[in-house]
């Protein structure tokens, strides 16, 4: 794939809990090619800028299956609504209700969106091995949008109490 094409496939497929931009993209791809875990061939294209196409090398996918087997490093997430949340005594309660009400509408926007996905996984790749794993991950996505709403509705209505 291009650098392009990893840009979107990673948008619609892993980008509910993965997000890579186009200046890490590029970057990575240059060092993978560096070391020799990615070959790059130049498609000519007419009326369009070259089009470089990775492909893992054997050695690539011997690092990638040892990467897949490391245990995972725990992240602490970073979640701006609530740091301006756990500061909220400083704001009128409108803003915080405001912001908790937009958060919650994203949240049912994403839910839309893996229901969506899920379709397209089903319908592209239903013989694909990797259907399971991919709905799993979905899933996830799906569960904490369902339990940030559901916070979101009790965090509103004690706003909205406080607003009283």
């Amino acid at each position: 794939m291009s650098g392009y094409d990893l840009k979107q496939l990673s948008a619609w497929s892993v980008g509910h809990f993965w997000r890579e931009g186009y200046g890490q993209i590029y970057p990575t791809l240059r060092q993978l090619e560096k070391e020799r875990l990615v070959t790059k061939k130049t498609q000519r294209q007419k009326g369009k800028p070259d089009r470089n196409v990775y492909s893992l090398t054997p050695a690539g996918k011997t690092r990638l299956e040892e990467w897949l087997v490391l245990p995972a490093n725990p992240e602490v997430p970073r979640n701006e609504l609530l740091l301006k949340l756990f500061f909220g005594q400083w704001t009128p309660v409108e803003v915080s209700r405001r912001q908790v009400e937009d958060h919650r509408a994203l949240l049912k926007q994403q839910l839309v969106e893996y229901a969506e996905i899920r379709h397209r996984l089903q319908k592209e790749n239903s013989a694909d091995p990797g259907l399971p794993f991919w709905e799993m991950t979905l899933s996830y996505g799906e569960h904490r949008a369902k339990a940030e709403l559901a916070w979101a509705e009790e965090t509103l209505k004690k706003l909205r109490s406080r607003q009283s």
